[in-house]
């Protein structure tokens, strides 16, 4: 359709051309038979043809600027969007157990190949459940005033760490399908398994810490007991694994 107002346009153009030509090319004696308003009026039907042409020729070529402008937004918007992820990508290297940048990277996977998508979603479930259990955890210390625990909270910590290390050994398996041409191979999936089930682990460790940490909160304000055995030996347990297994997964 765009080809139809460059032709009309190019016509009326040459048209209005050769009535100029004409008009400024007219005799004495040709001047005298028509007389000078029609050779004038000539002029201007001329120069109106020639400025309605380009406006039409203009015009034909609209829906091609406005592809070349699409496509150079296009563009623009691709390789922002290139940018954005290599920026992602560096700040994730150079500190590969920030929770927040891991979550980044995540996305980035499931943007990348949609076929990651369920093992993304679980990863990033397992971090909300974290960061869920560690709000709760400081909830109950201010709710309670109690500082005295507040040396427990470095264990809690160190078991969202452990997980961002899981989380990167994921992530090292993804980046081999990270294009979306293959699927994960069985060993990756084995690896993927073994870090997910670590995991939960992990979670469930946490939540029982706080649920010792409530029980030993309720007797130390409504009996007096001071005695932190169970809750010491429970984290014990818990720096002894967390030990354990970060020298296994590093």
């Amino acid at each position: 359709m765009s080809r139809i107002p460059k032709i009309l346009g190019a016509i009326l153009i040459a048209a209005g051309i050769i009535g100029v030509l004409a008009a400024n090319a007219a005799t004495p004696s040709l001047i005298v038979a028509v007389g000078i308003r029609a050779v004038h009026a000539m002029q201007i039907a001329a120069f109106a043809a020639i400025g309605v042409g380009a406006a039409a020729v203009a015009l034909g070529f609209v829906p091609n600027i406005k592809r070349l402008v699409e496509s150079n937004n296009r563009q623009k918007m691709l390789h922002g969007k290139i940018a954005e992820k290599q920026k992602t990508f560096d700040a994730y290297a150079k500190d590969s157990l920030n929770p927040a940048k891991t979550r980044e990277r995540l996305d980035d996977l499931k943007e990348s190949n949609p076929k990651l998508t369920p093992l993304v979603d679980r990863c990033v479930s397992q971090m909300n459940r974290m960061d869920k259990l560690q709000a709760r955890y400081q909830t109950l210390l201010e709710a309670n005033d109690a500082t005295y625990l507040q040396n427990t909270v470095p264990v809690i910590d160190d078991a969202e760490t452990r997980m961002c290390r899981n989380m990167r050994n994921i992530i090292n398996c993804c980046i081999l399908v990270e294009d979306g041409s293959d699927d994960l191979s069985e060993f990756d999936n084995q690896i993927i398994g073994k870090a997910l089930s670590d995991n939960e682990n992990e979670l469930q460790n946490v939540d029982t810490l706080i649920h010792y940490a409530v029980n030993y909160i309720n007797n130390y304000q409504q009996n007096g007991v001071t005695d932190m055995s169970e809750l010491k030996a429970w984290i014990e347990v818990m720096r002894q694994s967390t030990e354990e297994s970060n020298n296994e997964i590093r």
